[in-house]
């Protein structure tokens, strides 16, 4: 099952994103820190952020049309959407990322254009694919976070919202085996937004775990040329 890019929507991504000011997307894997420095930097300097992961596994769902969203129709409205993905060789879980992405944009644009025509935010994650990302914005205006080392079954057990995931999982027929195809996804995704970063240019910044979150938000904010006193 191989799924295709919409070339006419990433056109139409381009269009609706690239002249957007105060506009910044911080990618990673899970557990990278995303989350936590959105907060910060939000805190700091009034930018709203849009949880991408919060739209695309809530109110997108809503949203999702076979005609323009083919492939997230399909998740969407599969009997188990979860069961659906982890059914698919990596191959195909990682085209089907990719051909979501731009629906996923089209959507940001829309809810963007709500919030204040011709400005932007602070886009927490929400993609395996920052290469895609890079081709609707500029690439320094993405940052990706990464904690050296860090594997997919520790992140997962750090936190009761994570652990829920499991626990989900493990609901599916052949758990144990699910769960294992989950942590092997997870770990290909890491390295799939660390390789797409290095080949496009998007810095990468290496979280030390013995950091605050305000030292790594601070690292950020430099790193994009956002200095005190800056306003939304």
């Amino acid at each position: 099952m191989r799924f295709l890019i919409n070339d006419d929507l990433l056109t139409h991504a381009r269009a609706a994103l690239a002249s957007r000011e105060g506009l910044y997307w911080i990618v990673g894997g899970a557990g990278s820190g995303k989350t936590t420095v959105c907060r910060v930097l939000s805190a700091r300097f009034s930018i709203p952020v849009y949880d991408m992961d919060a739209h695309v596994y809530g109110e997108y769902h809503s949203r999702f049309t076979p005609e323009r969203h083919p492939v997230n129709w399909a998740w969407s409205t599969a009997r188990n959407g979860l069961e659906w993905l982890l059914d698919m060789s990596w191959d195909d879980f990682d085209s089907f990322n990719q051909a979501a992405l731009p629906e996923y944009l089209d959507l940001l644009a829309e809810d963007l254009d709500a919030i204040k025509p011709g400005g932007g935010a602070l886009i927490d994650g929400g993609i395996s694919n920052p290469g895609l990302i890079a081709q609707v914005m500029s690439a320094s205006q993405i940052i990706c976070l990464a904690v050296p080392e860090q594997s997919s079954a520790g992140v997962w057990e750090e936190t009761d919202e994570r652990k829920a995931m499991k626990e989900a999982v493990y609901q599916l027929p052949n758990p144990e085996a699910a769960w294992r195809k989950f942590l092997e996804f997870d770990d290909r995704i890491t390295s799939t937004i660390l390789n797409e970063c290095h080949e496009n240019n998007i810095p990468v910044c290496f979280r030390d775990i013995t950091a605050s979150a305000d030292d790594l938000a601070g690292r950020v904010a430099r790193l994009w040329g956002i200095q005190e006193g800056y306003r939304w």
